[in-house]
């Protein structure tokens, strides 16, 4: 498995320096690492993908048998106390590692690519099926990793056989070029999906943190758990804020649009007891209304949603800057055309002083 524009950070061999799955957690999770550490044995390779330092997401495939989560981690285990075999632990961008803590069901498809119409073509099938996760591409020139979520290619990588790494149009042009130069040489092609049920499954992350799928390259080498720190603290302070703005607001919450996932959460008083589970059926049902209204208007994107009880009033704000959403649980007391002002201030408030690497190119 190769992931163009990783960056290799240290690695072990195990006939000359023995290493427990346990001393590699450790290791990584003081490091903060957001990547992957590969762990390869003769008949058998497993991937353990971190993001800022917490185990996300595990692969294992030994022969015609593969494994996903705490069964991968599991055989790891057993398998890492031999002493043949070694483990190489890769740093890599914001967005892949978003994309893989939730990759899943990865398969080699039985197709190639002889040109970069047919590559046109393949991703044209997968816009039509809103495929999310992982398009791998192995050529004798290097390799690319398109970067796919709901049908559509968020990012590509290409790394040449030299380590050279490009990313977005420069590396589909390169990818491109390549697939030309191949002529009837076979391009192994391998797609895999991401599951939200494995994202929920996961290994908890303790800083909560998001990447947006596009970055700027003046960014690239900040240290990756300087941007979690930046994220949290930006997220408490528009919270916080909506807070001192809204009188009647029960419960404000911020959520990621790819995962569901609540990144920080800020109520008031016993009352936010009995929203809460109200409050927790929001993200799931702001994606559906979202991927819905992507399907029928692509014109015409889903930004403000407003739901109402005799009691509540729920407004959600799509960040489409960073594929987030900040959404409010308020006492119907209150007007919601104050708490919908209040709240979009809030969105291009957090829009403007969002991380350079979070913001749209």
């Amino acid at each position: 498995m190769k992931f163009p524009g990783s960056k290799l950070l240290h690695q072990w061999d195990l006939s000359v320096q023995r290493l427990s799955l346990d001393d590699l957690f450790s290791s990584c999770r003081e490091a903060g690492l957001t990547g992957l550490a590969e762990v390869k044995f003769p008949d058998a390779v497993g991937l353990i993908f971190y993001y800022l330092g917490g185990e996300v997401n595990a692969l294992y495939r030994e022969g015609a048998m593969a494994y996903n989560g705490q069964s991968a981690l599991d055989r790891l285990r057993t398998r890492v106390t031999g002493e043949v075999g070694t483990i190489s632990v890769f740093e890599l961008p914001l967005d892949m590692a978003h994309l893989l803590r939730g990759i899943t069901n990865r398969q080699k498809l039985k197709e190639t690519l002889r040109n970069g119409s047919d590559l046109v073509e393949l991703l044209r099938r997968l816009e039509k099926s809103e495929h999310t996760g992982t398009l791998e591409v192995q050529t004798s020139d290097g390799s690319a990793m398109v970067l796919i979520v709901r049908g559509r290619a968020s990012n590509v990588y290409w790394e040449t056989t030299g380590g050279l790494t490009f990313e977005k149009g420069e590396a589909r042009q390169k990818l491109e070029e390549s697939l030309g130069q191949q002529q009837e040489a076979e391009v192994p092609l391998f797609l895999g999906e991401f599951s939200r049920d494995v994202w929920k499954n996961r290994h908890e992350v303790q800083v909560a943190v998001r990447s947006r799928l596009e970055r700027r390259d003046e960014v690239r080498d900040r240290p990756t758990e300087e941007i979690a720190s930046e994220e949290s603290v930006l997220r408490a302070q528009v919270l916080d804020e909506l807070t001192t703005q809204l009188p009647g607001l029960i419960q404000a919450f911020i959520f990621d649009l790819m995962t569901g996932s609540i990144y920080l959460r800020k109520g008031r008083g016993a009352t936010d007891i009995h929203v809460g589970p109200l409050a927790d059926l929001v993200p799931e049902l702001a994606i559906s209304l979202r991927d819905q209204m992507a399907t029928a208007d692509e014109s015409d994107p889903l930004d403000f949603i407003e739901l109402s009880t005799e009691k509540l009033s729920i407004l959600v704000t799509i960040v489409d800057e960073a594929q987030e959403a900040i959404a409010v649980v308020a006492d119907r007391s209150q007007p919601t055309a104050l708490i919908a002002a209040a709240l979009i201030r809030a969105v291009h408030g957090y829009a403007v002083r969002l991380h350079p690497a979070r913001r749209k190119v």
